[in-house]
């Protein structure tokens, strides 16, 4: 446990490089400084993360932008996570990596930085506080020290609890990363030799997050709490029958399939190695560590769980989201908690390496690969915003054109065209499919952005929401034809077709 954060020279050097390397990590999401989807929505409806039940970034946004509605503050959100971040990496070094150099252990510590699902949520220009704040807030119980007092038990145990609560409030998804960060705790103390109380220890976790989440659910159904969490009252969890426990499984298998066939070939590899290694690793600690243990037979029998190490701590990746009931499709962008096997992997091979260039070998190439899909997923959102802009701003010109008035509404269908570049990128990198950048709820919110004259409101997906009598566009007068999309006068009002 950490007890005393007075800083070394080789933390200030830590701090400074860690900073830095998380500077770099996300600059191309700041040098793109494009809005996204819910940022569109958030910057024209004012829609802050109470509905989602997140409070803690609206506080802070609100904080941001000097009102109680939201605005657009970009690319601060992006920039504040950097600290927050840092003081994430400076506990994980402090926890766990025991590398005296703070070069290689600023590499190591960036593992539950580097999950490539993250970056997937990096590109939400305004969500960046309360993500990092998700998984920085669950670190913290784990430097806290814990004690035999009974006074001070309550108040680690409060402070901890505390911790949990203000993560969910932040991104709930991100879960899974503190039991990850407790199975790690565990083999951590394995690898150190320090069995006392580590069973107390993992179950200790256990309770604050058992009760963490009963708090979080209770502070939902708070009557002026229930009225703006919506989206998270909402949620429910399967229920203890056999058709749950069958879906839950289902929900299992997809999801896993889901992760394998969204990751580049390079990604899997990279990943597989470093799950190789981290397997060999736990296996030989077991034999090493816990069978030359003073222990009793029984608990070398129950450490036996840290030979499943790496494979728990995947799963806990995204079973926890396996529990929703009523989710109609995988949804990549909530993995968060993925945080927690990269972070594992990083950090195994700086317990089984001693030999600093070997170490070295393995791990900046690791890095290298992490930028280069961090950059590619920047730069992506930046063409597929330049490349669909001149086709939305020729939309509202010609709209504008027509001249309408606050009861004038556009029916819309289809999808914005993709650029070619994305469609190459998807067959390396099949994650990023799930950038919805063409994606028509968004395209509602580009629109007024960019200067239509239409309220608002006047906007209808008709695939998502059809009109009661069937359009036959061959009878209506076409206002413009182009490569992408056809624009109609419809009675009063007009219709879009992308092509």
């Amino acid at each position: 446990m950490i007890q005393d954060f007075k800083l070394t020279k080789e933390d200030k050097i830590f701090i400074l490089l860690f900073a830095g390397l998380i500077l770099l990590y996300v600059l191309p999401m700041l040098i793109a400084n494009c809005p996204y989807n819910d940022d569109f929505s958030r910057i024209l409806k004012g829609n802050s993360w109470d509905d989602d039940g997140r409070l803690l970034p609206s506080i802070i946004v609100r904080f941001l932008v000097h009102s109680t509605s939201i605005f657009d503050p970009a690319p601060l959100p992006l920039i504040m996570s950097v600290p927050i971040f840092t003081f994430g990496g400076f506990m994980i070094k402090r926890l766990f990596i025991d590398v005296d150099s703070p070069y290689i252990s600023a590499i190591i510590a960036m593992g539950f930085v580097f999950n490539p699902y993250l970056v997937r949520l990096f590109v939400y220009q305004l969500d960046s506080i309360g993500l990092s704040l998700s998984l920085v807030l669950l670190i913290i119980p784990f430097t806290l020290a814990a004690s035999e007092s009974s006074k001070k038990k309550i108040s680690y145990y409060a402070k901890c609890i505390l911790c949990i609560f203000l993560s969910m409030n932040s991104y709930q998804a991100s879960l899974g990363f503190f039991m990850s960060l407790a199975v790690i705790e565990l083999v951590h103390s394995v690898y150190k030799n320090q069995f006392n109380g580590i069973f107390k220890t993992l179950l200790s976790r256990v309770i604050q997050l058992v009760v963490a989440f009963t708090a979080y659910k209770l502070f939902l159904k708070l009557f002026f709490i229930a009225n703006i969490a919506r989206r998270a009252v909402n949620a429910k969890t399967l229920n203890f029958s056999d058709d749950s426990i069958s879906a839950f499984f289902d929900n299992c298998q997809r999801m896993i399939s889901a992760i394998f066939d969204s990751l580049s070939q390079q990604q899997t590899i990279i990943l597989a190695v470093l799950l190789i290694i981290s397997i060999l690793f736990v296996v030989n600690l077991y034999k090493k560590n816990i069978t030359a243990a003073n222990i009793s037979t029984s608990s070398k029998t129950a450490l036996l769980l840290i030979v499943l190490a790496p494979l728990i701590i995947f799963a806990f990746s995204f079973v926890h989201m396996a529990f929703l009931k009523g989710s109609s499709r995988i949804m990549l962008q909530v993995l968060t908690s993925f945080s927690g096997l990269t972070a594992f992997l990083l950090l195994v091979p700086s317990w089984a390496i001693k030999n600093k260039k070997i170490l070295c070998w393995l791990i900046v190439p690791v890095m290298l690969s992490a930028y280069g899909f961090s950059y590619i997923a920047g730069n992506l959102v930046k063409i597929e915003y330049d490349f669909q802009q001149p086709t939305i701003s020729s939309i509202v010109s010609e709209i504008n054109d027509t001249l309408p008035d606050n009861r004038t509404r556009l029916y819309y269908s289809g999808h914005l065209p993709r650029s070619n570049y994305f469609k190459r990128i998807i067959k390396i990198f099949p994650m990023v499919s799930e950038l919805d950048t063409n994606t028509p709820w968004g395209f509602k919110y580009r629109l007024p952005y960019l200067g239509c004259a239409l309220a608002k409101e006047n906007y209808q997906d008709i695939d998502l929401k059809p009109l009661k009598t069937k359009i036959d566009t061959a009878t209506l007068p076409i206002i413009n034809s182009s490569y992408y999309y056809n624009l109609y006068k419809y009675n009063s009002d007009l219709l879009l077709i992308f092509k």
